[in-house]
């Protein structure tokens, strides 16, 4: 199999400043609530990071798709690589507090969300079609990669060195990850009109993903998905310290096993073996299954599981969940980037990202208060039950999509 260029220095560049992007993050918030000992204090950080995406995603995609995509990510890049050296050489001046951490938080965020969208509507302008499933895999490997071993790194050297070294090597990755993006080669496309104001861009971007029937259904699938995912969020770290009883040690293990459980699946789906022929129908087939596996936490509570067999059906429970994560979110990429059009892509891709983020500040609202007044094992029973629910509604409003898919690959097939 031939591989572009463009697939190395793209994983090379994306794991640089995920890991730069994810150091700071997870040292800035193990700073406030090590110095603060505030839970709504950290809360705050983890809001900082996350509202500015979802107000700004939509801009981004305008931009993507007005400007020259490789230079919106070199610049981005670069401001992120300039935000964390100005803030190291304060942070030699003076200590920071919970405010500072803050106002970095939320400004990395917003240079994020331009970078984020930018480079994920930038991926089929940089390889083929037949490239799309391995290079889709190996970016969600990459992901889960920095997501595995930033902490671990983080972790054991956050009492060894000072809050400007972290930042100093966020602003170091960050200009690697820049040199790594001018070495990218896209592919020519027709660029959408400038005429237009931002906010008519904004709303032609919502109105065209509202016109596409299996676009806009993925899209409020994937805002559910992640209003349950984030009561998983809440709820498994109560069940698993609080119902079972595990240690610190012991839950940390736990919750990298999804990050493994999403490392082993995105290697997999590189591999030619497990190509997707039918996205829709896969879609369908994992949501089910994960619809079903989301009844796992609370089976060690509803059978009264000692420790150590807890421990390893929730192992089981974290791995399979991270397969079939991947195994949506890989043809749900890939039909949204073989099926829009491109001089859409960016504004496509900003406001799905920012209607399926925005309902998740609801849910750990929502799901926080509950698990105070209701158990555990039934919130999770109910989700269960919605999903079993609304997968299927879903998925039949586009079956003839489903099936009209099936016979395009059979018909392929046959003429190849």
């Amino acid at each position: 199999m031939n591989t572009s260029p463009n697939l190395y220095v793209l994983l090379l560049g994306k794991f640089m400043s995920l890991f730069a992007s994810s150091l700071f993050t997870f040292v800035a918030g193990l700073t406030v609530l090590t110095t603060s000992g505030s839970g709504l204090q950290f809360a705050l950080v983890l809001l900082f990071g996350t509202l500015p995406r979802v107000l700004l995603s939509p801009l981004a995609g305008v931009y993507a798709d007005k400007l020259n995509r490789k230079r919106v990510i070199i610049t981005m890049e670069s401001l992120s690589a300039a935000l964390f050296f100005l803030a190291g050489a304060a942070s030699l001046v003076w200590t920071f507090g919970v405010p500072v951490f803050l106002i970095i938080t939320c400004l990395l965020s917003i240079v994020s969300t331009f970078l984020s969208v930018t480079l994920s509507s930038s991926i089929p302008f940089l390889f083929d079609k037949d490239e799309l499933q391995r290079a889709n895999s190996l970016i969600q490997s990459v992901v889960s990669i920095s997501s595995i071993g930033t902490p671990l790194l983080a972790g054991a050297l956050f009492l060894l060195l000072p809050i400007s070294a972290f930042l100093f090597s966020s602003s170091l990755l960050f200009i690697i990850a820049a040199l790594f993006a001018s070495r990218l080669t896209f592919q020519s496309y027709e660029k959408t009109s400038a005429d237009h104001s931002t906010w008519e861009d904004v709303r032609s971007g919502f109105r065209y993903l509202k016109r596409q029937r299996v676009l806009w259904t993925l899209t409020v699938l994937a805002a559910l998905l992640n209003f349950f995912f984030v009561a998983s969020q809440v709820l498994f770290p109560i069940v698993a310290l609080q119902e079972i009883g595990t240690s610190p040690l012991q839950f940390g293990l736990l919750e990298s096993m999804f990050a493994v459980g999403f490392l082993v699946a995105s290697l997999a789906h590189a591999l030619p073996i497990f190509a997707i022929k039918y996205r829709l129908a896969t879609v369908r087939t994992s949501l089910i299954v994960m619809s079903c596996l989301f009844i796992a936490p609370a089976v060690p509570v509803y059978f009264d599981f000692s420790i150590t067999p807890a421990i390893v059906f929730l192992t089981a429970f974290a791995l399979f969940s991270g397969f079939f994560i991947i195994r949506v979110n890989i043809p749900m990429q890939l039909y949204l980037q073989t099926n829009t059009e491109p001089s859409y892509l960016g504004r496509v891709i900003g406001v799905l990202e920012s209607l399926a983020m925005g309902i998740t500040p609801l849910g750990f609202i929502l799901f926080g208060a509950l698990s105070e007044w209701v158990s555990v094992a039934f919130l999770y029973t109910v989700c269960m039950v919605c999903l079993l629910s609304i997968t299927p509604l879903a998925m039949y409003r586009i079956r003839h999509d489903i099936a009209a898919e099936k016979a395009a690959v059979s018909a392929d097939a046959e003429s190849a």
